[in-house]
């Protein structure tokens, strides 16, 4: 489920994709910006993963951008888990 990436509310309409300027409707932040698409890389680095895709200078405002594909989760939310993860099974290499 799509969650907005400011406040982690839920995108309560699944059946579309959200227009250029929806806002949330808790913190009224764009749904349709690169913070929340699946291509966001998250901050620090704040880009797109596609490659040949023209830059965004607001990436928390609303924009145009052809590629944009709403996101299952937050960006970064599953860097802690892998972080998490490998911690773990570095541990479990040397401590198991």
């Amino acid at each position: 489920m799509p969650y907005c990436w400011k406040c982690k509310a839920p995108y309560a309409e699944l059946a579309k994709a959200p227009e250029f300027h929806t806002t949330c409707d808790q913190c009224n932040s764009y749904w349709h910006s690169c913070c929340n698409c699946r291509h966001f890389t998250g901050y620090p680095l704040a880009r797109c993963r596609l490659p040949n895709v023209e830059a965004v200078h607001d990436v928390e405002g609303a924009n145009f951008c052809d590629e944009f594909r709403l996101a299952d989760q937050p960006p970064g939310s599953g860097h802690d888990d892998k972080s998490a993860d490998a911690r773990r099974k570095w541990d479990d290499l040397f401590n198991g």
